[in-house]
């Protein structure tokens, strides 16, 4: 008889643990159905990260557009003034010249006869 009285407690206290983890297992499980345990919290707080990553993507966007234009302006303008450096150095390079031309020493001028035919030098 010893044996089975051992037998019959040990499947009683099994039993109780049983009991006792689905006592605690239906607690959790109520408290997920609930949103107690903050897993409604989470997905609430991710969809507000994700609505706000959405509108800085959008920001990002319109700042990206609004700087790709201002750039091509400045590209516009750049390229005109390029243009107008470039004629302006053009005409320097002009009046460079001319001024070079106009300061170099006047040549000699060979020592022509006063006289064509007449060697006054022979004469005296």
């Amino acid at each position: 008889m010893g044996i089975e009285i051992a037998v019959e407690l040990i499947v009683a206290g099994l039993l109780s643990a049983a009991i006792v983890w689905a006592i605690i297992l239906d607690r959790r499980l109520r408290d997920l159905r609930s949103g107690k345990d903050g897993v409604r919290q989470a997905v609430m707080d991710l969809v507000g990260a994700t609505a706000r990553a959405e509108a800085a993507i959008a920001s990002l966007r319109e700042a990206a557009d609004t700087a790709g234009v201002r750039l091509a302006q400045a590209q516009i303008g750049a390229r005109t003034t390029s243009d107008e450096l470039g004629l302006l150095v053009g005409a320097a390079e002009g009046l460079a010249d001319r001024l070079a031309i106009q300061r170099q020493p006047p040549r000699p001028v060979a020592a022509r006869p006063a006289f064509p035919g007449v060697d006054l030098k022979g004469a005296r």
